[in-house]
């Protein structure tokens, strides 16, 4: 929820999911969604932010992928291509920061 609320004041329209379902339904339903933030940790879930970062990945090229966290660190074949890792803690700064690298990265404005 800090992360959303970050990312909220900082001006980005946020669309916060509950779980690997509900992300993606949002892209499904919101192809204006230019960018995913995601924590290996998908509490409840099978899968995790890695594994959801590839799916995305391929179904979505288009979206800018963040994965995010302070327990696991990717291997080399984990994160797909363009996508990237920060590791917690982080600023509210340093995250802002780090999503608009990743949609500038691929080209889109904010």
């Amino acid at each position: 929820m800090a992360m959303v609320a970050a990312l909220g004041d900082a001006g980005f329209e946020v669309a916060e999911a509950t779980g690997v379902d509900a992300a993606v339904a949002h892209l499904d339903a919101r192809p204006e969604i230019v960018a995913m933030i995601a924590d290996v940790d998908l509490a409840g879930e099978p899968l995790t932010g890695f594994t959801l970062a590839k799916a995305v990945a391929a179904r979505w090229p288009e979206v800018a992928i963040l994965i995010v966290s302070g327990l696991a660190s990717p291997t080399e074949d984990q994160l797909p291509m363009a996508a990237q890792f920060m590791r917690k803690p982080f600023s509210d700064e340093m995250l802002v920061k780090a999503t608009r690298r990743i949609i500038s990265a691929r080209g889109m404005e904010l």
